[in-house]
Order: structure tokens, then sequence, then C-alpha cells
């Protein structure tokens, strides 16, 4: 008897256990976190020049240097994008550099080898890429594209756009600053290297928060440090990125 109610007791807690965790926050960005140099395979880049070159090697045919060229492929992830339960792999590309910070960049998602989505923009230098499993509870998995905003009178910065994909359209669940070396109280020639760590809380309307860091070491060797209390993480005011549908 004593053996039974121990076992109820034992899997009672681990329900409990499991659903906790389940609804633990995601990590969307973390500065401590060091990410690997390349998360996608040469035949992700064959995938790519076969499948979506083709498509829009003219789409920006008045810019010599956007003619397939330079294609760079930005990172790869698997999950379930447009279908539930589908096996699927959303590959985000970049066309070419039209300035600093603004680039032509693409998204196509493959499913059995096979194109079943794909958006091109008008956007910035992508930098990476990471899947988030369904943090707003519809079925479909989300992808988070860091994008760097390049460098102005020395100051740089990147943000994080989280991103669902349909077959016929992306929308943004919110764009959030990740780095920055410009300070919060803006003085002359002075930086402020900080950074941002986002998480999400999963539900049917997601809460994103920000903890900052603060950079003790240097350029070369970081040493982020957590500065305060974590925060509701805001979305930047006006980051508008129009993504296109490619037929």
């Amino acid at each position: 008897m004593r053996t039974k109610i121990l076992l109820t007791i034992l899997f009672g807690l681990f329900l409990l256990s499991s659903a906790a965790s389940a609804q633990a926050p995601a990590v969307i960005y973390d500065p401590v976190r060091v990410a690997p140099e390349k998360n996608f395979t040469d035949d992700d880049e064959e995938l790519v020049k076969t499948g979506v070159l083709p498509k829009i090697r003219d789409r920006w045919s008045d810019d010599s240097s956007c003619d397939g060229g330079n294609l760079n492929v930005i990172g790869a992830v698997d999950g379930s994008f447009t279908k539930k339960g589908a096996a699927q792999q959303a590959i985000v590309y970049e066309m070419c550099q039209t300035g600093n910070g603004l680039a032509n960049d693409g998204i196509a998602i493959f499913e059995n080898g096979k194109i079943v989505a794909h958006f091109v923009a008008e956007g910035g230098w992508n930098v990476d890429v990471a899947r988030l499993a369904d943090i707003d509870k519809n079925g479909f998995d989300e992808i988070a594209i860091e994008t760097s905003g390049g460098m102005h009178q020395g100051y740089t910065g990147s943000s994080t756009n989280v991103i669902e994909v349909s077959p016929a359209s992306v929308k943004s669940l919110g764009t959030f600053l990740v780095n920055s070396n410009q300070c919060e109280r803006q003085k002359p020639d002075t930086f402020c290297d900080r950074s941002y760590k986002i998480t999400v809380k999963p539900g049917t309307k997601p809460t994103f928060s920000s903890q900052k860091y603060i950079n003790k070491g240097d350029d070369e060797t970081p040493k982020w440090v957590a500065s305060g209390r974590s925060q509701p993480a805001k979305t930047i005011a006006g980051v508008n990125i129009k993504y296109i549908i490619v037929k």
C-alpha cells in the first residue's frame, strides 16, 4: 500500500515537473553562448544554388553585384514551419549586399528537397539563424534571424527578428535589440558595449523578456556580466522588413 502511494506521489511530481519544464522560457539570444561558425552544410549551399537561385537570378537585374555571384548562405535550421508535424528545413540566404548594413535577403522552406515557401526582402546583413519550437502554441515553429546594422560613425549594433512563415506570408512576432556599443544616454565619442539576453515564455500570446549584459572585457575577449533585472522586451519601433513571396 505504501509503495503504491509513493509511486503515485512520484508520478504526480513527474507530471508537475514536466508541465513546468514545458512552460520554461526559451532562449532566443544569449551573449554568453558561443555560436558555431557555420550552421549549414555544403549540401545546403548546393540546394540554394540549384533550387533558389534560378528563381531569383534576375530579380535585381539592375544591380550587377546581385546576379548570384555573391550568393551567401547565412544558416539552415530544421523544424515544422509551414505544415504541422512536417520535417522541413529553413534556409536563410543573402543574395548581395547593397550598402552599409543593407542587403537583398531571402528565406526558403524546403520539404523533401523541394521548396514549399520562398520569400525575399530588402533587409539587412543577416548573421545568424535559430529555430524556436512553436512559441505561440499554434503547431508551427518560428525562426529567429539576427541582423547586423553595420557601422555608423563607429557605432555598431544588431537585432533579432522572430518570424513565423506560412506558405503565403511572413509574420514578425517582434524585433529586439541584442547588441550595441552606443550608450543609452548618448554622448559624443563615447561607447558602451552592451548586449541583451532575449528569452520568451511560450503561450498563445508569447511573453518576451530582456536581460541586459555589460562587457567587462574587451573586443577580442569579451566578458559579459548581467546588469540589473530582467525586463519586458520591447520591439524596436519602425522596423518593418517586408517579405515578398517568390512564385
